[in-house]
């Protein structure tokens, strides 16, 4: 079958551009191009962009961009979604552009959220150069980092993602936070441990948080303390997720109100013959929530005390 390669790319929309602009300029330091709708791209790696950003009328994820080998293997996927009465339209030559990729196809999962299928992402005029990140970031072939996506049908999801577009579950994720139970699912497409989580959390946004994994963790303490001296609000403290991840990381606010984790010392896995697992708990130290966390979770308890979960 037909799978994605990798999770190569988060176009993202806000109503507050120029915020994005200073808060990229003052605590992420990524390589900035400027795209024709008035929005900018950031890079990670070798590619042009892998986060994009453009003025809109709201404040969340505008597309998911999932790579293919080429194109023989995006006309093969594009076959099986119309198979499954999936409807799959050919991206415009402005959107490619817009995108950095050759080709890509469009389509929505089940909770209206864009998806784009696509070919080869358009290389980078120069190496990646940052002075907050002067050790770069684990992309490249196993894709940007990851993108956790809050679902009102976490079986439909995982219907949608794993039985039509191939991707696996690497762990099940069941915890209670105060009074307020969360589930979820980590799935992965290659030896990432996740490039793509689904949250059964009630929330207005559709993007609960995307990551961006770092070479080196001291890379990552530095970013801790420029959040913290910018005054970026944070979630979740400086941690570390359980085995089989391990990854060292925090969360903050972005402008638009859904978090970014930054975090490094992530482990791989062997995709060939994964059997998923489960997880009772988010970390192994660490990863205090804030204030701002435990107010976040508010309508999961409210939808837990009202039996609508």
């Amino acid at each position: 079958m037909s799978t994605p390669r990798n999770v190569g790319y988060l176009a993202m929309q806000t109503r507050h551009i120029d915020l994005w602009r200073k808060f990229n300029a003052t605590v992420l330091g990524l390589p900035q191009t400027d795209n024709p709708d008035g929005g900018f791209g950031l890079q990670l790696d070798a590619a042009r962009q892998r986060l994009m950003v453009s003025p809109g009328t709201r404040d969340d994820v505008q597309a998911v961009g999932l790579e293919f080998a080429d194109d023989a293997a995006l006309d093969a996927f594009a076959g099986r979604l119309r198979a499954a009465c999936v409807a799959v339209e050919n991206g415009s030559a402005e959107l490619a552009a817009a995108r950095g990729v050759r080709r890509l196809l469009t389509f929505q999962d089940p909770a209206g959220t864009q998806l784009e299928a696509f070919v080869d992402p358009a290389p980078a005029p120069h190496g990646f150069a940052s002075q907050f990140f002067p050790n770069g970031f684990h992309a490249d072939q196993s894709g940007f980092g990851h993108v956790v996506l809050a679902v009102p049908d976490l079986a439909a999801a995982e219907k949608f993602y794993c039985g039509l577009l191939g991707f696996a579950v690497t762990e099940r994720l069941k915890v209670t936070l105060g009074p307020a139970d969360v589930g979820g699912i980590f799935l992965h497409c290659n030896r990432r441990h996740h490039s793509l989580a689904l949250f059964a959390v009630p929330t207005r946004k559709r993007l609960h948080h995307f990551m961006l994994q770092a070479h080196d963790i001291g890379d990552v303490g530095r970013a801790y303390e420029r959040f913290k001296r910018h005054r970026v609000p944070f979630s979740l403290e400086l941690g570390q997720h359980p085995a089989p991840d391990n990854t060292m990381s925090f969360y903050a606010a972005t402008p638009s109100g859904f978090d970014i984790e930054i975090g490094a010392a992530g482990d791989e896995i062997e995709p060939v013959g994964w059997q998923e697992r489960k997880l009772t708990q988010v970390s192994t130290w660490g990863h205090k929530p804030t204030l701002r966390a435990k107010l976040g979770l508010m309508p999961a308890m409210l939808a837990n005390r009202l039996g609508l979960h």
